[in-house]
């Protein structure tokens, strides 16, 4: 029997305490770096589906004493789609359910949007630093191979 293990490309990014995986192969890393188009495309699929929502004029004025009901739902509504916006781009991330499992630890919306710019900025840097590795063990394998080559030149 042969058996080749296979080591995924990617990383362990924690986040609180619950750890997730980092995919930084070449076809996710088209993901990441393409984020906020595939997180707009979903959105205009999320907005769809909350058309019927409009907010009264001046809403952003009112004191918490003048919303009606009807408002609150609205509000419920907006505040529902900027949740699964934000949980979009976790997903992509991360994968699928990745936003579940960081929000059914941290259900704090707002937190959770804050950290993606430093999630975003902190994977970046890390694939910078693959990408140098990975250049690296190429320069190093072109080079055995040119020792090689020149080796055989003096036999």
């Amino acid at each position: 029997m042969i058996q080749i293990d296979i080591q995924r490309t990617g990383f362990p990014v924690k986040i609180g305490t619950v750890e997730l995986w980092f995919d930084s192969s070449v076809e996710n890393l088209r993901n990441f770096f393409n984020i906020e188009e595939i997180a707009q495309e979903r959105l205009k699929e999320i907005r769809k589906k909350a058309e019927h929502v409009h907010f009264p004029k001046g809403i952003e004025n009112y004191s918490i004493e003048e919303f009606e009901e009807k408002d609150i739902e609205k509000i419920d509504a907006a505040f529902d789609i900027n949740k699964e916006f934000i949980a979009v781009q976790y997903d992509i991330l991360f994968g699928d359910g990745a936003f579940k499992r960081i929000y059914d630890e941290y259900p704090d919306i707002w937190a959770l949007e804050k950290a993606l710019v430093p999630i975003g900025e902190q994977i970046a840097e890390r694939i910078k630093e693959q990408e140098q590795k990975r250049e690296q063990e190429l320069k190093q394998v072109e080079n055995e191979i040119l020792a090689k080559k020149k080796a055989k030149r003096k036999k």
